[in-house]
């Protein structure tokens, strides 16, 4: 972590989502070998998760290498085993996990940060994504779990409207975890028309053949 938390675009980000993240994960995440945190900043969803359901196998990735390190001083203090991977969404993971989660950033950022920055028109961008490449990914029976912020424009949520198609053959659970997060966000540039940024949990299973 550091000081400097609204100005380094290699921060580490840990608060208020982490916890409700990790909390969504307690709550959801199925019985799986194989886990991959994607984006895991600090480690912690991956490590909560291993730790609930006992993964024989734990993945953390991130494009950042500073995460990274810390991912790895927290999975060692917490008495977890997990392999490290830098890169791209899934870019590099192997195989076909049984448990997908994440906590991707999810706002429009000017300065493209990476801990904050989503892409897209209001920030949904890397969300998803990670939704299409986890849905091609995942093993036979495998589950995505992912916690995120969709924008709430006229009534609709844009997040999830732009998942719909990718998850048919899923079996699928989404709920608003906050109604209402970064409300002062939406006084910035670019997010003209949104009513609000809520945070939002997805629980999508692969239907076993």
């Amino acid at each position: 972590l550091t000081a400097f938390a609204q100005v380094e675009g290699a921060h580490v980000f840990f608060g208020p989502d982490t916890y409700r993240f990790c909390a969504f994960v307690a709550r959801h995440a199925p019985r799986a070998r194989y886990v991959v945190d994607v984006g895991a900043g600090t480690g912690a969803g991956g490590i909560i998760a291993a730790e609930a359901i006992s993964a024989e196998r734990l993945v953390l990735t991130d494009v950042n290498p500073r995460a990274l390190a810390f991912a790895e001083i927290n999975a060692r203090l917490a008495g977890v085993s997990a392999e490290l991977r830098g890169g791209d969404l899934l870019a590099e993971v192997d195989g076909a996990p049984d448990l997908v989660i994440a906590n991707p950033p999810y706002l429009r950022d000017p300065t493209a940060r990476a801990y904050r920055h989503g892409g897209g028109r209001f920030g949904e961008a890397i969300s998803v994504r990670l939704v299409r490449e986890a849905a091609a990914r995942l093993a036979e029976g495998g589950t995505l779990l992912l916690y995120t912020g969709a924008p709430i424009v006229d009534g609709r949520d844009v997040f999830f409207d732009a998942i719909r198609k990718d998850l048919e053959g899923f079996d699928v659970h989404y709920e608003e975890l906050d109604p209402d997060v970064f409300g002062e966000t939406l006084d910035e540039p670019g997010y003209e028309g949104v009513e609000r940024i809520a945070a939002v949990g997805l629980w999508a299973r692969r239907a076993a053949r």
